[in-house]
């Protein structure tokens, strides 16, 4: 059992971003036993994920020899650094783990792009993207050499076995990748591209008897294959790979030859049967991408914030659109004007409950946008705790946001997004992640004027900000609560939302 530490001290949104990493971790290691060390403020965050077993919590003014002691402690095997800071990479290097791999920040092309706007492709990538890549890091590719798929299962099998073969070959273009499978299914992987040849296993008529199929083994045993994938879960299937002498096996835990893999993986209900296959290459390190974000809500939080929606006359089929107008930084926070002309338009045309959340600090801020209101709306802005404020988000119809962490816990909940930026920009990787969400920005020289955001304009102007109009804003959220976009909102719709082309929504500019 491997014991893997995920470091990720801060803050709120890219926490949220790192739990892509631990569900590939889990598909790929399900008996691993994985750790993440956060903030002790984050630690709510992480706490009901079941690809967590554990979490370790920075405790305020801890020293960094206190927590290097602690991770000394757990031994253990791999460190994945996602923060990449000093802290971080001392405590990496003085975990006492075998293997270590820190995600790459492109720390200098963004610094290059802030003060020169110097572009260069690093920019193009998303935050999430570089923290999988340090996964695929730790993992590896271990299919070197030619690569056996042993599908003797049915047509519809066969067919939905397509994109493990296409994932397969893109990442390893060289690989001769042949299929063992019947002769009813030979026509689908004889037409697909990934497919060096196909090898006939008619285990019904011709090859039922013994010494056929010990034909059949010799003759694969000839082969010498590197790697056999074994999608289908018969005993047959996993004894032929093992009597061909085919070093590495690789299938799922439910096969009924599991005891004959030299690597499994879990077998999923409640998934697609293509998600279930390409999971299997998750022992090879392969993720054809990063999996959407996704926080569940605390079934307890929910329920209070349900009986709180209800006390504040949200009506049953009404919809709920939240608004976070809050950020650390000043010149992240679009102007309270703003926000108070929208949420009027929210209440009045769309006939929605409009919720304000945010931390304490943003308590005057939101004040002062309901005394610009003309229509009431609810203020719960440091009223919540941080299980309360995911579960308010997930039951919003749509969400209004700065760029901050709030904008990638909506993301998680999969509640559509209408992302504000201002002295940010999407090329520092921090844009809503996914399809179906919008970010309203405008193209000025002077954008971005630095990682984070500062306390005032740079050049006094704000016109990143000030040049966003309440009605684009408006008809962005107006777009995205659409019956064709979302499947409700309100505190009965229980509904999973239909997938959002990126060609129905385009951004704002």
């Amino acid at each position: 059992m491997r014991k893997i530490l995920v470091i990720r001290l801060s803050s709120l949104g890219d926490i949220v971003l790192t739990l892509p990493v631990f569900k590939a971790l889990r598909q790929a290691d399900p008996d691993a036993r994985i750790t993440a060390l956060v903030k002790e403020q984050f630690a709510d965050l992480l706490a009901n994920n079941t690809d967590i077993d554990q979490v370790m919590m920075l405790k305020r003014n801890e020293s960094l020899s206190s927590i290097i002691q602690r991770v000394r402690q757990e031994k253990f095997d791999a460190v994945i650094d996602l923060h990449a800071n000093l802290r971080s990479r001392i405590i990496s290097l003085f975990s006492g783990a075998s293997k270590r791999v820190r995600y790459r920040k492109a720390a200098l092309a963004r610094r290059l792009y802030v003060g020169w706007r110097w572009r260069s492709q690093e920019l193009e990538q998303h935050t999430l993207d570089r923290y999988m890549d340090a996964l695929h890091r730790l993992e590896g590719t271990q299919a070197d050499g030619n690569i056996l798929i042993i599908q003797t299962a049915f047509l519809g099998d066969a067919v939905l076995t397509t994109p493990l073969l296409t994932t397969l070959k893109e990442h390893h273009p060289a690989a001769g990748i042949s299929v063992l499978c019947t002769p009813e299914t030979a026509e689908i992987f004889k037409s697909h591209p990934a497919v060096s040849d196909v090898i006939i296993f008619d285990k019904r008529n011709r090859e039922r008897s013994l010494r056929a199929r010990w034909d059949l083994i010799r003759r694969l045993k000839a082969r010498r294959f590197a790697l056999a994938v074994i999608p289908h879960r018969s005993l047959t299937s996993a004894l032929i790979a093992r009597l061909a002498g085919i070093p590495r096996r690789v299938g799922f835990s439910s096969s009924q030859g599991k005891w004959l893999m030299t690597d499994t993986v879990p077998f999923r209900w409640g998934v697609h049967d293509v998600e279930r296959n390409l999971a299997l290459l998750g022992k090879l390190g392969i993720h054809t991408s990063a999996a959407p974000l996704h926080l569940e809500a605390d079934p307890v939080a929910l329920a209070a914030i349900d009986g709180r929606l209800k006390a504040a006359g949200l009506k049953a089929n009404q919809k709920l659109v939240g608004i976070n107008a809050g950020s650390v930084w000043a010149t992240k926070r679009w102007l309270p004007e703003g926000f108070a002309a929208v949420a009027d338009r929210i209440a009045g045309e769309l006939g929605a409950k409009v919720l304000f959340i945010g931390g304490a600090k943003d308590q005057e801020l939101i004040g002062k946008i309901l005394g610009l209101m003309k229509t009431p709306a609810l203020n719960w802005a440091g009223q919540t705790t941080l299980s309360e404020l995911i579960a308010a988000i997930s039951r919003c119809a749509v969400f209004l946001t700065n760029d901050s962490g709030p904008m990638h816990i909506a993301v998680a909940c999969r509640v559509p997004t209408v992302a504000i930026f201002g002295p940010t920009t999407k090329e520092l990787g921090f844009f809503p992640y996914g399809e179906g969400h919008i970010v309203i920005e405008k193209d000025l020289s002077c954008r971005p004027c630095g990682l984070h955001g500062a306390n005032a304009c740079p050049l006094g102007h704000f016109e990143c900000m000030k040049t966003i109009s309440p009605e684009e804003v408006f008809d962005a959220v107006k777009k995205l609560s659409s019956p064709a976009v979302v499947g409700g909102g309100s505190i009965n719709d229980d509904v999973s939302r239909p997938t959002i082309r990126r060609d129905d929504i385009r951004a704002t500019s």
